[in-house]
């Protein structure tokens, strides 16, 4: 994987894998050990001393989980996007959606070839972009559906310049009228106080967040969605991690710990 955002699909991967093992695992996304090669425990021995960035990793990624299943179970033929993938293995684990991941070439690749689409549980393709030369919007035209969408962009958005989240949008706008999104969204000055050393190892790769903000979901609010549900990362993987009284602290007294790191769905309708 030539470019350094696809890099730290490999540190969101391993903190999976590691969540896995442990006996009471926050996600328990057991396939993502079949990822675990030599390029990807290099990356993790410069993360896993990170342990509380960690833990919010396999969080955020159970809420979005929760949040996704309880649509499927309603409708559970629902088209479902996963947009710059990575290592994710939803379509392996949920029950329902017909799932469409959507990421560099190389990724899929070494995707397909450790855990290939026949092995999902659930209908399942690989849409291949090179996200710096191609148009995002032709590549979904085949996929334009009329027909309530779910679209996951975890881990992305920081990465991207407020004009680049803007076009992302648009493009859903147009190929999914009617679509929820479901995204993890970081203030600024949770960065600065809570990830600037985790921040500082990701830039030493070449891949910074950009035009952070502090109230970041004001860009979905004025492309015209609503906020569904907001739910704070770092309180929540206290309390799947059973930790009570430190939850209890950081939902009635860390206001910027709570609030400075949520999962976030939008309604598009």
């Amino acid at each position: 994987m030539a470019n350094a955002i696809s890099k730290t699909a490999y540190y969101t991967l391993a903190c999976r894998a590691e969540d896995a093992r442990k006996p009471r695992p926050l996600c328990n996304d057991t396939f993502a050990a079949r990822f675990m090669d030599d390029e990807a425990r290099r990356i993790w021995t410069r993360f896993q001393s990170f342990d509380r960035p960690n833990a919010s990793n396999a969080a955020r990624h159970r809420i979005i989980d929760a949040l996704v299943q309880e649509e499927l179970d309603r409708a559970p033929d629902a088209r479902v996007v996963v947009l710059g993938a990575g290592f994710d293995t939803r379509a392996y684990r949920l029950r329902g959606g017909r799932w469409l991941e959507v990421d560099e070439p190389a990724i899929l690749t070494l995707k397909d070839a450790k855990l290939p689409v026949t092995e999902a549980k659930n209908p399942l393709e690989r849409l291949p972009i090179d996200f710096g030369t191609e148009s995002l919007a032709r590549k979904l035209e085949p996929y334009q559906d009329a027909q309530r969408t779910h679209v996951i962009i975890e881990g992305v958005l920081m990465y991207l310049s407020t004009a680049q989240r803007r076009d992302m949008l648009a493009v859903l706008q147009q190929a999914f009228p009617h679509h929820a999104v479901y995204c993890d969204l970081m203030r600024a000055s949770f960065q600065r106080e809570y990830s600037a050393d985790l921040h500082a190892v990701l830039a030493s790769m070449g891949a910074s967040f950009q035009d952070m903000t502090d109230t970041p979901e004001s860009l979905f609010l004025e492309a015209g969605y609503t906020a569904a549900s907001s739910t704070s990362v770092p309180q929540r993987a206290l309390e799947l991690a059973g930790k009570r009284v430190p939850a209890f602290i950081v939902r009635r007294f860390m206001q910027p710990v709570r609030d400075g790191y949520r999962i976030w769905k939008f309604e598009r309708r």
